[in-house]
């Protein structure tokens, strides 16, 4: 962590240099870095260990002795990204499982295939030997670089990464909200609400339902209130809601402060840091920056859009919609001198990503993005969307009451209710249907509007002299702390089982099965083959992620979510499932022909017919060789055969490097 904390300084203090502003430059200078690398990678990997956190960490070192003042100056900012990354990690120390539920196993799969340091796009570990181009994952990325860099093993990059993330979102929220809000009470409440509050539907779940868990505000409407634990108030304000013949929908809204503890390293974190630094970037720019610093700052600005693609697409239009509204603004305000660094910043983000984006552009899973008009079916009832935005709906028209800095004001306005009116008019028609055809744009679009208009306008609100505007705005954020409520319960009651295992795998219990992962990390890189696997979320195959091995199948549904109706998907699930009941004629040339080097066999595989290992064992015995870990005869054992003559590696190997492909 110190290592980490150093490089990351550096880096601030190098972006510093030009940006004249410290929390700008720790964000910018990070960035700029992994973008960079993320660019030259597509022609040449580094390898998984490139030799770099030596001459990095000796640089840093100079540049904070050197510039020790800056550092001093900005103790406030080095505060907020120290609060941000030490809150994530009081969450991910105790909650250190990276297991089956939510997004958390192909997350560190997506981490892992960055880490074997090849040429990108580097192979799909959960479906080899295919490329690994098909999803919007530079958050990922440079989670692995840093891993890479630091020398962590995956589970721990996992984690750290996490904090990083939050310790830059926070820092820079407090960045906006300090120039925003002169106001020191307004500053604090300003945060709160964004790290550990709700959004309104957490008092609306506390007023109508029974036993509110941390999950129900944030899948209230169409969820949580309609499936049994709503008191008699709850029943009536749903039926009040009910459209004739309409079955609810699921409107899901996970808040700031609902992602940071949850564990899932998903591509809104990315969002937010993007939403976050543009918001920085606005704030300052609107506190009359000048000369160059300005001209950078409105390239910084406009590079945020296409640097949105490739780290969470879905707030894409989103945040177009927010800078390209600032720079309007600009334009009606007389300003000339935006256009000309705006194109140069799009054009260099650009620039940089264009070798990840021309493939990524051509995957299935780029066309899961048509924006569609939302059908009237489809649409919030009117008191469920009120029940969900009323803090930041009052935040709106209480602004009209702020006369300060009214040209500005009146641009937050405008802009934030025209993100309101693009996430309820129109929605992106993805994978889903029915009650659900929402689903993902509401949980994607929500959350991060409703945490924008938070930390911009309800800062500006805070930081009025108008009575009316200020304390109207405390009361309608306070209510929604009571959500800091449900996560210290949560917290406080939720079993913590694998507290400080950052490795992530805590959750396996099984001492036979962590001696097996031990076994298998420690040998060469290859497929493995793994049984258990389902269109759904299962336990395999954690196995073969926690021992760094690729799997010859990771999770079916999710590969379909982002590879489309591909054949091969569902032939390997139906093959694998073969293999395992002793169906396939000649299962060791249906071994070579996979290029599988590894094949599990778990303490679950000698469930029904005890007879198969033998059956398994006689047939590929020739070129497999059986490593016995448990069992004393051929009707209980645990291990894994590996094939004894050099499989082909689809990609250099993480824990034991192989010629690339």
């Amino acid at each position: 962590m110190a290592a980490l904390w150093i490089n990351l300084a550096g880096a601030g203090i190098t972006a510093w240099t030009l940006l004249k502003d410290y929390a700008l430059a720790r964000f910018a200078g990070v960035l700029a870095f992994c973008l960079a690398a993320f660019f030259l990678e597509h022609f040449a990997g580094w390898g998984p260990r490139p030799p770099l956190m030596p001459l990095t960490t000796a640089g840093s070192l100079w540049l904070l002795w050197r510039h020790r003042g800056v550092l001093r100056e900005n103790w406030a900012t080095e505060a907020f990204f120290a609060t941000g990354f030490l809150y994530c990690l009081l969450w991910r120390y105790a909650f250190p499982d990276i297991d089956m539920t939510g997004e958390k196993m192909p997350n560190l799969a997506m981490i892992e295939a960055y880490m074997r340091g090849t040429r990108l796009p580097t192979t799909d570990v959960w479906l080899p030997p295919l490329s690994f181009n098909f999803y919007y994952s530079f958050q990922h990325y440079c989670a692995s670089l840093m891993g890479r860099i630091l020398g962590l093993v995956p589970g721990v990059t996992y984690h750290l990464a996490y904090c990083t993330l939050a310790g830059f979102i926070v820092m820079l929220c407090g960045s906006t909200v300090s120039r925003l809000c002169a106001w020191r009470p307004g500053r604090v409440l300003s945060m709160l609400a964004l790290v550990v509050g709700g959004s309104g539907s957490v008092v609306a779940a506390h007023a109508l339902m029974n036993h509110v868990y941390l999950y129900d505000s944030v899948r209230f409407l169409g969820g949580a209130l309609y499936h049994g634990r709503a008191n008699a108030l709850g029943n009536r304000v749903a039926a009040w809601m009910a459209k004739p013949g309409v079955d609810p929908r699921d409107l899901p809204m996970e808040p700031l402060s609902y992602i940071l503890a949850n564990g899932d390293f998903h591509p809104p974190l990315a969002g937010y840091a993007l939403l976050a630094f543009a918001a920085a970037l606005i704030a300052a720019q609107a506190a009359g920056t000048s000369g160059r610093v300005r001209t950078l700052n409105n390239a910084l600005l406009a590079a945020t859009v296409p640097i949105a693609l490739i780290s969470n697409a879905w707030i894409l239009p989103l945040q177009a919609l927010l800078v390209g509204g600032w720079f309007l603004y600009r334009a009606l305000c007389r300003d000339s001198g935006f256009l000309l660094p705006a194109l140069a910043g799009v054009a260099a983000a650009a620039l940089l990503e264009y070798p990840y984006v021309i493939e990524f552009a051509q995957q299935p899973i780029s066309r899961n993005a048509a924006i569609s008009i939302t059908a009237s079916a489809d649409h919030t009832p009117l008191l469920g969307w009120l029940m969900t935005f009323w803090p930041v709906a009052g935040i709106l028209v209480l602004a009209l009451f702020n006369r300060e800095r009214r040209s500005l004001v009146v641009f937050l306005v405008v802009i934030w209710t025209a993100e309101l009116a693009v996430a309820e008019l129109l929605y992106n028609q993805d994978i889903y249907g029915g009650v659900w055809i929402r689903f993902n744009t509401t949980l994607k679009w929500w959350a991060w509007i409703y945490a924008g208009i938070v930390v911009m306008l309800g800062a500006v609100n805070l930081g009025s002299s108008s009575r009316v505007c200020r304390y109207g705005t405390l009361v309608l954020l306070v209510p929604t702390l009571i959500f800091a409520k449900d996560l210290g319960s949560y917290f406080r009651k939720t079993e913590k089982g694998s507290v400080g295992n950052l490795d992530g795998n805590g959750w396996i219990k099984d001492a036979v099965i962590r001696d097996l992962i031990l076994d298998l990390r420690s040998r060469p890189d290859g497929v493995a083959l793994e049984s258990g696997l389902q269109m759904a979320n299962t336990v395999s195959p954690s196995v073969s992620l926690f021992a760094g091995k690729m799997s010859y199948l990771g999770w079916p549904w999710h590969e379909t979510t982002w590879r489309g109706a591909f054949a091969e998907i569902q032939q390997r699930l139906t093959e694998g499932k073969a293999f395992y009941e002793v169906r396939i004629d000649d299962p060791l040339k249906w071994l070579l022909q996979g290029n599988i080097r590894y094949v599990l066999w778990l303490p679950g595989d000698n469930l029904g017919d005890s007879a198969r290992f033998g059956q398994i064992d006689d047939k590929i015995k020739m070129r497999y060789l059986w490593h016995h870990l448990y069992g004393n005869d051929r009707r209980f054992q645990v291990g894994f055969w590996e094939r004894t003559d050099e499989a082909q590696s689809p990609a250099k190997g993480f824990f034991h490097p192989s010629p690339q492909r």
